[in-house]
């Protein structure tokens, strides 16, 4: 069931071994994970709206600069861009000895995640309750909830109810675009209309030249990784001169800069003192890497040289950046590398610091291979809760399966996929 519904959707069905049910938590779990994230990511929207009233000025205050690389879509209605530049977002999370920690928050339309979350949602559904009776948990659709979202928007800019989802197969390693095409599916089923369009269909696809068909366009893919396959942008730009509205918008990715995370863990002055309570319960210790003075439990410390003699409780993390790339671990490198990586980052001004958190470890059920005998392998998941326009869209999960801790990205073989539900009652 699990292979079936989650084919063509990653790398998920190539590994052995497979969990045999979900991660679950309780009711009260599952919302506090929600209400945190919702209220971070409103924190995070506000720090990026308080560094500057201008565009050009919250870009040098993150020390952005757009190229064709990065940051290439952004559109003249400023007004637009921040009203919409939080809707949808992915953190990251891991449980440790003091309750949930965010990591990091994934803001745009193209982190992964909503295609799993609903394949293991609709296979955990069927496998527990079957047709005879009901699950032991509740499932929240990803699919859903984006769609709701996307009605609202449309609704909002007097748009048709068309979306073309722009995305690219090889993005997420599936031989077909079945990966998008749930969701395209469930889209029609809500009275868009609604198609899967990779790049090489652009212009074609959206009717250009001719009348557009879509007015809409939900961004699932990355630029950078476009640019790096060769892929033009050109035609994304077509599209949007066209009056085809790209969604997110650019400034998302703005949500998304790991600065932000360092400014609210240090602290702002228009920050209340729920806010710093807020950040204080679920954001690590988390700094700009730059030379200078950082408080330390309490204390002024000199930033190259705390780092240096407490390799083990930090983590180097690029302030932009995705799927675990360029993140260094403290106590999982040598200390050689580690003094060139601190070298590196506080010298380039281009990277955050943030203090390790070690995860707790669920006793998840799994088998090796089907009809194997089951056992129980501690495991450390990163958990990622969905979010689209402030609604709960699920939570997906990641982790290895031998129990090892750290980066979990495209490049790191061996990971896992699942899903955290919530239980019933």
């Amino acid at each position: 069931m699990l292979r079936h519904e989650l084919r063509d959707c990653g790398t998920w069905v190539h590994v052995q071994p497979v969990p045999l049910e979900p991660f679950a938590v309780s009711r009260r779990s599952y919302d506090e994970l929600f209400a945190a994230s919702h209220d971070l990511l409103g924190l995070l929207r506000r720090a990026l709206l308080e560094a500057a009233p201008t565009r050009q000025g919250r870009l040098d205050a993150l020390e952005v600069r757009p190229t064709a690389r990065s940051f290439p879509f952004f559109v003249d209605d400023d007004e637009f861009e921040l009203r919409h530049c939080a809707t949808m977002a992915r953190p990251d999370v891991v449980i440790g000895p003091d309750g949930p920690r965010f990591l990091e928050f994934n803001v745009s339309g193209a982190f992964g995640g909503p295609t799993e979350a609903h394949g293991f949602g609709q296979a955990w559904t069927r496998l527990y309750g079957g047709s005879v009776s009901t699950p032991p948990f509740t499932v929240d659709d990803p699919f859903a909830a984006r769609a709701d979202l996307l009605e609202e928007v449309c609704a909002e800019l007097g748009l048709p109810r068309t979306v073309a989802l722009v995305g690219n197969r090889v993005d997420r390693r599936g031989e077909t675009t079945r990966y998008f095409d749930g969701e395209a599916a469930h889209l029609r089923e809500r009275g868009f209309r609604a198609e899967v369009v990779e790049p090489g269909d652009l212009p074609g696809a959206i009717g250009r030249p001719g009348r557009l068909r879509f007015a809409l366009a939900l961004r699932y893919f990355a630029p950078a990784d476009w640019v790096s396959r060769g892929e033009s942008l050109d035609t994304v730009h077509a599209l949007i001169a066209a009056g085809c509205v790209l969604y997110p918008p650019e400034s998302s990715y703005l949500v998304a800069n790991k600065r932000l995370l360092a400014w609210l863990s240090e602290g702002r002055s228009w920050m209340s003192e729920g806010d710093r309570r807020l950040v204080h319960r679920y954001l690590p210790w988390t700094r700009l890497a730059q030379d200078g003075k950082a408080d330390w439990q309490g204390e002024p410390e000199d930033l190259r040289r705390l780092l240096l003699a407490r390799r083990e409780s930090f983590v180097l993390k690029p302030a932009v950046g995705m799927m675990g790339r360029g993140v260094v671990i403290g106590r999982s490198c040598a200390s050689d590398r580690w003094e060139a990586e601190v070298a590196r980052a506080l010298d380039a001004r281009d990277a955050i610091v943030q203090q390790y958190v070690e995860p707790t470890r669920y006793a998840l059920e799994m088998a090796a291979d089907p009809g194997t005998e089951p056992y129980r392998a501690p495991v450390a998941p990163v958990l990622s809760p969905l979010l689209f326009g402030g609604r709960a869209g699920g939570i997906y999960a990641r982790y290895y399966p031998d129990g090892r801790s750290g980066v979990i990205g495209v490049a790191q073989g061996g990971a896992m996929e699942n899903v955290v539900l919530p239980e019933s009652g």
